[in-house]
């Protein structure tokens, strides 16, 4: 689900590794942030990266990726009690 961000983030030459994003994923797993825009940005970015001289190229891509997302909402967005079976 992640993999275009992880992507743009290697093309913007920001130094991310697969196992970063696998700590990443396993960071969203464990339920660390639960739909909260903020959070996700701070795990991610402690996750991906490595030196501070990226964190503007970090900012650049995950503007870019995810803009429009925080106006989903938040949990309210998806009801996840009313799920058919």
């Amino acid at each position: 689900m992640f993999i275009p961000f992880f992507l743009e983030l290697k093309a913007a030459r920001v130094p991310v590794s697969l196992r970063e994003y696998l700590s990443l994923l396993e960071g969203l797993e464990a339920g660390l942030v639960d739909y909260d825009v903020e959070g996700f940005y701070y795990l991610a970015r402690a996750a991906l990266v490595k030196d501070e001289r990226h964190i503007d190229r970090f900012d650049q891509v995950f503007a870019h990726v995810f803009k429009g997302i925080e106006a989903l909402g938040g949990p309210d967005a998806v009801d996840v009690t009313n799920i058919p079976e």
